[in-house]
């Protein structure tokens, strides 16, 4: 590389570890580093962080960039940065955390969510363009104005987790449209905070931050975080957005059309491109990058979580003798297993679900079992729960009009072939991937854009943006799953209804 060529610096701050790449001015990634970092369950559903752990994996993951592409690191021209939604982080008076920060995963404000829905439910859905649930970062906040009574006096500054890295870089308090839209309280038509959701939060108007377009360059990297993070001083970051816009992004996705996505990390869902400022219930709206235009999602909570919860599970169950139980290992047994599995079926409701239940308290299953059934049916009836549950979430989108008919593939699941296949014939839909197309990727690309690498976004996804492999279902095993969808559905309103009578 020409040891005067400029580069970006995109972050990924997802749900459990921070992805970091460099990318050169063509659109050539560099290197990248990942930092794991751990989330509490005090309690069953609960899910929380300490930001503190983002900064030490900030660090980690600079020091193994510059270790990796010597010079390099010194002549990046913007930081773009993107990160789960929903996830509030908390500031005193004095700029220091109030509490850990609740993910999008934590399921404990079920009341509030109800209340919420009485008094504001019209409101939201006209001015958020949004159901309440537990996801959302306005009952998240009600919780604790109910449950910890001391924190939210306190609090004078509301942030995501993104904004706060950004704030720890710059030293600026800001907030992009999308990551605003995750709070519950922004007025998505007007793209400005809603006074009145505001109002429902239980905090002053002055703890919410400015808003910003994701592409906009909200300060520069400050001397004390230089010497905290291992930059160099005056780097130009921009505000940044959702890992899911930034994910659009990286996979070129910026205008409505018959192709959407399919996402499937920790969690995982369908999305697509609308140009309609329109409330559809149960399925998420947020704000594009691209301006005035919309995307919209149909979630769905444990993806890759219920993959490795079953890989964890079974290294505990086999202890240390014998070979490592890996992912590769499960995508052998998988490959080994008719299609449905021998009529075992797993539903991955293993931390509530959204789309299409909206249930905190709805749980996940084995059905259909029997004698024949091995640890090659178990892996492959979780790879396909996970693809149904994915099938549920369009069929929201078809019952709303937003028709798709190929999707690009995305997340962690594009590593296995198995899984990949899985989907594609389940779902019925043609589905492709992206070289590197992620949200690191696409954070590359708005910083880029920003630092006027690339003309706009288009131009960026015209040199970034490379297609790779397109799968298209199998006729035969695709008949087989729609066979066995229905019993699919079934055995999910029944474990709905349950769930609902008894309280989880």
């Amino acid at each position: 590389m020409d040891a005067t060529a400029r580069c970006v610096l995109g972050m990924d701050l997802g749900t459990s570890s921070l992805k970091c790449v460099l990318m050169d001015e063509s659109g050539r990634l560099l290197a990248s580093a990942v930092r794991p970092y751990p989330t509490q369950s005090p309690r069953p559903g609960w899910a929380e962080q300490d930001p503190a752990d983002w900064l030490v994996a900030l660090r980690g993951a600079v020091d193994e960039l510059r270790s990796m592409t010597a010079g390099t690191v010194d002549r990046i021209a913007a930081i773009g940065i993107c990160s789960a939604a929903h996830i509030p982080v908390l500031l005193d008076d004095a700029k220091r955390v109030v509490r850990p920060a609740i993910l999008w995963s934590d399921q404990r404000s079920g009341d509030e969510v109800a209340a919420l829905a009485g008094t504001h439910g019209d409101l939201l859905a006209h001015t958020a363009l949004n159901d309440a649930g537990c996801t959302w970062t306005l009952p998240q906040l009600l919780w604790i104005w109910n449950h910890e009574p001391d924190a939210l006096p306190r609090t004078r500054t509301l942030l995501s987790s993104k904004d706060y890295l950004v704030f720890r870089l710059t030293g600026e308090a800001v907030m992009d449209y999308g990551s605003a839209a995750a709070t519950l309280m922004l007025d998505a038509r007007r793209r400005a905070w809603s006074p009145e959701l505001l109002g429902a939060s239980r905090l002053p108007p002055d703890a919410f931050p400015r808003l910003r377009h994701a592409l906009s360059i909200v300060g520069t990297v400050t001397g004390e975080a230089a010497e905290a993070f291992g930059l160099p001083a005056g780097i130009p970051v921009i505000a940044g957005t959702l890992d899911s816009a930034a994910e659009m992004v990286g996979c070129g996705l910026l205008a409505p059309g018959a192709a959407g996505m399919l996402r499937v990390g920790s969690a995982g869902g369908a999305m697509t491109v609308t140009d309609r400022a329109a409330f559809h219930p149960g399925v998420i709206t947020y704000p594009h990058v691209a301006d005035g235009r919309f995307y919209k999602q149909a979630g769905t909570n444990a993806c890759a979580t219920s993959l490795k919860w079953l890989r964890d599970l079974c290294r505990s169950l086999r202890g240390t003798d014998g070979p490592e139980f890996t992912y590769e290992t499960m995508d052998r047994l998988a490959a080994e297993c008719p299609p449905s599995a021998e009529g075992l079926m797993f539903h991955p409701y293993l931390q509530g679900e959204r789309a299409p239940y909206w249930n905190p308290d709805l749980r996940g299953s084995f059905t259909g079992l029997d004698l024949r059934h091995g640890w090659p049916h178990f892996v492959r009836a979780v790879m396909e729960g996970v693809a149904y549950s994915l099938r549920d979430c369009l069929g929201m989108f078809e019952r709303e009009g937003l028709t798709m008919t190929s999707a690009v593939l995305s997340g962690g699941v594009v590593q296995s072939p198995v899984w990949s296949r899985i989907i594609t014939d389940v779902t019925g839909l043609e589905t492709r991937t992206i070289r590197h197309g992620d949200s690191a990727l696409g954070a590359c690309m708005l910083a880029a854009t920003a630092a006027g690498l690339f003309r706009d976004v288009e131009h960026a996804v015209a040199r970034c943006v490379v297609p790779e492999d397109t799968l298209r279902p199998d006729p035969a095993r695709r008949d087989v799953y729609a066979q066995a969808f229905p019993r699919y559905q079934a055995t999910a309103r029944f474990l709905d209804e349950m769930a609902r009578k008894s309280g989880g």
